[in-house]
């Protein structure tokens, strides 16, 4: 759970202040309405978002990041040690960052009424929630205010509040994204995850049930449309006729082994699945998803829907994503937690200098990336089991109803 104190004191020996110099090579977007949006307990903030009105009913809408890449450079102890790691793993109790919290809390976090140094992805939308052109480059900005979910779904709901007409504004345009997302063909997947609440010892003394509404959709889309510019933006650029190695993050089509005792215990429920393209059982997923909502099975089926599907993973060869619909997908937009979003960031910036860096060892990152997230799911798995065990425990000899 510790860091070596080389890091450390690496860490501590990044200046806090922006230097004026930095401003002037990034687009200004301080003086635009910027906000952040993330669950109540959240430290460290990755993302950001800024809205204003252009002329003839078209929006600019940033995607801002923080800019991780630019305090941790490649061959220094923080690097290695970040990607070592490779990602944050939240337990029930504890987070154990990939970066030392004066950088993922402090220096990186995009906390409100501070300057802060940010990679964008900076979108001119109309009311369609048509994307007419983006730009990608590095920015400045200073958060407004700082959400959280809770506060953007009474917005939504109660449709008052501080900035409610840029919030409904965004979600308006959030739920078009996802319409057409899932007319393309995505998979409308959303599952309960459970939290427990603790006391200071960290026994669990009740339950929370996170469900994803419309203040998480809102942000997701608009990660989701930057994750998916960036990778697309990336996959033109050529070196001698090749394709620049990139993280790129994948998802297979579900296997057919896995697949049919889900569709033969489904079937159970009346639900049936059309096998005969990638497309189809895509649509058969999404029809079962929608004849489910509200009924006693809905959890049961999300669960094992998600468990049949193949496991997203990062690879420098291509297959699109399954699951999200979309022929080029990245991670971009956590690189506080995340060390493949560094990787994307550092290719993008050499992209943007029109340098673009060949990084013969990219695959072999993305393998460990992607072993590192499946170790922390596992962990987190195992801790979320662990304390519903500890929480069950003492109620032994109790009777439900199941």
């Amino acid at each position: 759970l510790s860091f070596p104190d080389d890091v450390m004191e690496e860490a501590a020996r990044i200046p806090e202040t922006i230097s004026t110099e930095e401003i002037e090579k990034r687009k200004d977007c301080r003086e635009i309405l910027t906000f952040t949006i993330d669950p109540v307990d959240a430290k460290d903030f990755d993302d950001a978002l800024s809205i204003r009105k252009l002329r003839n009913g078209v929006y600019e809408i940033g995607v801002h990041i923080a800019d991780v890449s630019h305090y941790v450079q490649p061959e220094s102890l923080l690097d290695e040690e970040g990607y070592k790691r490779a990602t944050s793993v939240y337990l029930p109790d504890r987070v154990n960052p990939m970066l030392p919290e004066h950088i993922s809390n402090v220096l990186c976090s995009l906390r409100p009424h501070e300057d802060k140094l940010t990679y964008a992805a900076i979108f001119q939308v109309n009311s369609k929630a048509e994307v007419k052109q983006y730009w990608l480059g590095k920015t400045v900005i200073h958060s407004n205010h700082r959400f959280t979910y809770e506060e953007v779904q009474q917005i939504i709901e109660q449709k008052e509040g501080t900035y409610s007409e840029e919030i409904l504004l965004l979600n308006t345009l959030a739920q078009k994204l996802r319409k057409q997302r899932f007319a393309k063909g995505a998979i409308n997947f959303s599952s309960q995850e459970v939290r427990f609440q603790l006391d200071e010892k960290g026994k669990p003394i009740g339950i929370i049930v996170k469900e994803s509404k419309e203040a998480h959709q809102l942000i997701e889309e608009f990660m989701l449309l930057a994750n998916k510019t960036v990778a697309e933006n990336v996959s033109k650029i050529k070196v001698n006729k090749k394709e620049l190695p990139f993280p790129y993050r994948i998802h297979d089509q579900p296997d057919e082994q896995k697949l049919s005792p889900f569709i033969e215990f489904a079937k159970r429920y009346g639900h049936r699945f059309d096998i005969s393209s990638p497309e189809k059982i895509a649509e058969s997923f999404n029809q079962m998803l929608t004849e489910v909502k509200g009924k006693p099975e809905q959890h049961v089926l999300e669960q094992l829907g998600i468990r049949t599907m193949a496991k997203a993973v990062y690879s420098t060869e291509n297959i699109g994503h399954y699951g999200l619909g979309f022929p080029f997908y990245c991670h971009f937009t956590s690189p506080i937690r995340r060390y493949p979003d560094v990787m994307v960031h550092r290719v993008l910036d050499s992209v943007l200098e029109g340098k673009p860096a060949v990084d013969k060892k990219m695959e072999e990152k993305c393998k460990h990336c992607s072993e590192r997230e499946r170790a922390a799911m596992e962990a987190e798995r195992s801790g979320n089991k662990y304390k519903q065990v500890e929480f069950m425990s003492e109620r032994l000899g109790e009777v439900y109803e199941g």
